[in-house]
């Protein structure tokens, strides 16, 4: 019963599953946990994750307003910053031809890769010297910057998740635009904006 799914599960995430799995109009496997294996893998681990984990060390480390000066590094950033600048074109791409699946799978593409470059960048390790606060910052831009696009390609498939991203981001009046194109370019955060850490956006499931 999809109402029942929906009220234990949530509506964004039984809306991801079937998007995800289900090539749209064919048809596909339904299990429960098959849903709830995309549930923790996906929502939880992947986009859940980077939310929670982003937002908290934004808190943390800059309570929630990152600095003006902020230091870039090109040999770091520079596949993070490529990935989610042009994900657009792929996603508008795939959602043109109705293949939501793929339009998705760009998305968590680019959520993927912000989760392995918080790996590589290691913030815990920056905070540790006041002189790598600079870069510290622009580490949390770029992670914030990625949530954003990803916020606002995903409205379509799962409107209340992606809204409480954007809020948390204090970018909710975003949503409003017409202009998906030019408000998922690269680099509209502002740099002072408050960030908020928030309960997870979808807790694992047993």
């Amino acid at each position: 019963d999809p109402y029942l799914l929906a009220e234990r599960y949530s509506t964004d995430a039984l809306r991801f599953f079937l998007l995800r799995s289900f090539p749209f109009g064919s048809d596909g496997n339904f299990s429960n946990e098959l849903l709830i294996s995309c549930i923790n893998t996906d929502l939880a681990n992947d986009l859940g994750n980077l939310v929670s984990r982003t937002t908290a060390m934004a808190q943390k480390y800059f309570g929630g307003r990152l600095p003006a000066e902020q230091r870039a590094d090109d040999a770091q950033d520079a596949a993070l910053v490529e990935l989610a600048g042009s994900l657009h074109e792929r996603y508008a791409a795939q959602m043109e031809q109705f293949a939501f699946q793929n339009a998705l799978s760009e998305v968590f593409a680019v959520i993927s890769r912000a989760n392995k470059y918080i790996d590589e960048t290691a913030p815990w390790i920056l905070a540790r010297d006041e002189s790598n606060l600079p870069r510290l910052a622009c580490v949390m831009y770029n992670l914030l910057e990625a949530i954003r696009i990803a916020a606002h390609l995903l409205m379509p498939l799962m409107p209340q998740t992606s809204a409480e991203a954007l809020r948390r981001l204090s970018c909710e009046d975003e949503a409003a635009s017409d202009d998906l194109k030019g408000i998922c370019a690269w680099g509209l955060l502002a740099g002072g904006q408050p960030v908020e850490k928030g309960d997870p956006l979808f807790p694992r499931l047993g």
